[in-house]
């Protein structure tokens, strides 16, 4: 491995990526400036991103080892490092990277900065799949895509939308990173973007629910219903 340093990440490369892992960390600092200014938290520490040349070498990591064909990102909680794979596409490529750099920010506020701390707190509040990875979805993606807006037109068609606790509950069935973005979306166009980063914030202080009461104004089970009534609408 060789590292690249920059202003906020440790990039982890080997010499065959070299010129890849040259844009790859233009893009994360690129993907860092937005984020911290919506979510409102900067990193006190540089962030490992380990990058892989393809997915057969990204499968063969001894981080989490191989988490399948469907993963293209992984981050994990105890030393925040984000690992990923070029995938050919740079578009493709910066979407996973922003989606894992917004769990590292995730991670980051319940560790108050220091990686390896906080993990008693994340393990008792810890956000249901809707909400962190919804979230990674619609501050990585944006509020618009076909692939959700797909989605949800199709279960609005079929009157599956979910509730809160269903998403929560359920998340095999109602596909979190689906419905999370839809959700995220609707918060993100009725509240601003920045009350994403509030609610974020006080999760680590008073849990989920309680966040969505103190930011907003609303109990999660009555947003989740007004939620659902806009997307049938």
């Amino acid at each position: 491995w060789q590292v690249k340093e920059t202003e906020h990440f440790l990039v982890y490369y080997y010499p065959a990526e070299a010129r890849a892992a040259t844009d790859a960390a233009r893009m994360a600092e690129r993907a860092y400036a937005r984020l911290s200014r919506l979510l409102d938290h900067q990193f006190r520490q540089e962030k490992p991103i380990m990058l892989f040349a393809s997915r057969t070498d990204f499968g063969q990591n001894n981080v989490t080892g191989d988490l399948g064909e469907g993963v293209g990102g992984v981050t994990e909680s105890l030393r925040h490092r984000m690992l990923l794979n070029f995938t050919g596409d740079y578009r493709s490529f910066e979407h996973v990277l922003a989606h894992e750099m917004v769990h590292a920010f995730q991670y980051d506020i319940f560790a108050r900065g220091k990686a390896g701390s906080g993990l008693q707190n994340l393990a008792q509040n810890l956000p249901p799949l809707w909400f962190a990875e919804g979230m990674a979805e619609y501050l990585s993606l944006g509020p618009s895509t076909t692939f959700t807006k797909t989605w949800m037109r199709d279960a609005a068609l079929n009157g599956k939308i979910p509730t809160v606790e269903q998403m929560t509950e359920m998340p095999d069935r109602f596909f979190p990173y689906r419905f999370g973005h839809a959700f995220w979306t609707y918060i993100g166009e009725r509240w601003g973007d920045e009350a994403i980063g509030q609610i974020m914030q006080a999760v680590p202080i008073v849990g989920v629910e309680r966040a969505f009461k103190r930011e907003i104004g609303m109990a999660l089970e009555d947003l989740g219903d007004e939620w659902r009534e806009s997307l049938q609408t």
